[in-house]
């Protein structure tokens, strides 16, 4: 069985023809999400999972690709959201507020941020 591929795409709180209607597996809102990736694995040069006061959180570090690629995502997408996708799972959702840059630490949107098994998850997706 093939990996479950890691990616962030553009997503949106509103039906867009052509994307993908996908929905959080705790019975949260749905979402559209773009059939294409804007990153994939392999435009993350380094991720490390880090607790802080309590909240489980991933640190990624893109490749300068990866740096251009999420800078423009973030810029194309500010004030909406993006998704971060593993398989056809969709993990978390964020709006983006501002630009993006080499570094993102994804929170994720618990009440501890990223639960272990969606920081697993991510991680084994990105190896």
């Amino acid at each position: 069985e093939a990996q479950a591929q890691f990616s962030i795409r553009a997503a949106s709180a509103e039906p867009i023809e052509g994307w993908q209607r996908m929905q959080f597996e705790n019975g949260g809102r749905a979402i559209w999400v773009s059939p294409t990736a804007a990153i994939s694995p392999e435009d993350i040069e380094m991720a490390q999972p880090e607790t802080q006061n309590g909240e489980t959180k991933i640190a990624i570090i893109f490749t300068d690709t990866g740096a251009r690629k999420i800078r423009d995502l973030s810029v194309a997408q500010k004030d909406k959201l993006v998704a971060l996708v593993v398989g056809s799972r969709l993990i978390w959702a964020p709006t983006v507020k501002s630009e993006i840059g080499k570094r993102w630490v994804l929170t994720g949107n618990g009440p501890n941020g990223l639960a272990s098994e969606e920081v697993a998850l991510i991680m084994s997706s990105l190896r």
